[in-house]
């Protein structure tokens, strides 16, 4: 007997088979890192986009893996570059010449 507002077995069967999928989340602590990276705040982005990896490594139904390899590169060099540009300073004098 067919009543209103209920679905035949063969109804369910084809419905249960083409589900949408959950979506995926992006890890916070990846975009964290990204965005202190770009921000010159290279020791912090460096720790959240690993710490970012880390959980995406464990979880992989976590997207920013990306996001969270990019903070790492970008707060690495921007890291070097800093510590460079202090010894060169320090070097050559220039921070020296100064009168405090």
């Amino acid at each position: 007997m067919f009543t209103l507002g209920s679905k035949s077995e063969e109804e369910e069967k084809y419905m249960s088979e083409f589900q949408a999928l959950p979506p995926q989340k992006t890890n916070g602590l990846a975009i964290a890192g990204f965005v202190t990276a770009l921000a010159c705040c290279s020791p912090v982005g460096i720790i959240l986009s690993s710490i970012g990896l880390s959980q995406i490594s464990k979880d992989p139904s976590q997207k920013g893996k990306g996001l969270a390899t990019a903070g790492l590169i970008i707060g690495i060099i921007s890291l070097v570059a800093t510590v460079f540009y202090y010894i060169f300073m320090f070097s050559t004098g220039f921070l020296d010449s100064y009168n405090y």
